[in-house]
């Protein structure tokens, strides 16, 4: 098991964070990730900040740094890193720090011969829908993807998920905003896709804070999730 494991993480993923005006959260980012950077591609995506986020990115030597000049939203960031990525075996991971960057290596377990092709983060250690609005909506929106699905996963809305780029290339996606996390899981189960759920620590910040997920976000999910039904029924 030992052996599998550091195999796995010796094997080159290409990690993708999108980032919007986090200028506070960066330099802890950066000090969190440097280890990673040794053997694994670091793609940042700064999505047209406002703040002095560049001011740290453009400092640092060990990541690949793509710069929107305008908010072209979390999707497009995601899409735009896709693009360029130069592993097959992908990474993407929120920069806001909700996530624990720490925890990255216990992703990268990715191998085919071992009947995983997926991981998909859970963050177990809030998964209550009665705390706040936001997780109420969590637990809808989970419960719908299961039920369109005919899944059992916990929590597909989580920024970390890894997975092969290839995996992808019959359908890459097409959401600009924060309906990418369902839009890549619902293609990955459609594509009958080995999936495991791995827990990761949570810390969630208030939109005082810094969070940019609000309440139209969850409609457009909510719409992402029946559009990618409409064309599963489609497929041959």
């Amino acid at each position: 098991m030992i052996a599998f494991f550091i195999t796995n993480l010796l094997m080159s993923y290409s990690i993708i964070i999108p980032i919007h005006n986090e200028e506070k959260q960066i330099p802890f980012l950066l000090e969190n990730i440097t280890p990673i950077s040794i053997n694994h591609e670091i793609i940042i995506i700064d999505d047209g900040s406002t703040d002095g986020s560049l001011v740290h990115l453009d400092r640092c030597s060990f990541i690949t740094l793509i710069k929107h000049d305008n908010k072209l939203g979390k999707g497009q960031a995601i899409r735009t890193g896709l693009d360029i990525a130069k592993n097959d075996k992908i990474i993407l991971f929120d920069g806001d720090m909700e996530l624990n960057p720490v925890e990255l290596p216990t992703i990268m377990v990715l191998n085919k011969e071992e009947n995983i092709d997926v991981v998909f983060g859970t963050r177990l250690n809030f998964l209550s829908p009665l705390n706040t609005i936001f997780d109420f909506g969590n637990f809808l929106l989970n419960g719908f993807f299961n039920f369109l699905n005919q899944s059992n996963y916990s929590d597909v809305l989580c920024g970390c998920k890894a997975f092969y780029k290839s995996d992808l290339a019959e359908r890459m996606p097409y959401s600009i905003g924060f309906d990418i996390d369902v839009e890549i899981a619902s293609n990955l189960v459609k594509n009958k896709k080995r999936i495991i759920e791995i827990p990761i620590s949570y810390s969630r910040r208030s939109q005082s804070e810094g969070k940019k997920l609000n309440v139209l976000d969850g409609w457009l999910i909510l719409k992402r999730m029946l559009f990618t039904l409409k064309y599963k029924k489609k497929a041959p």
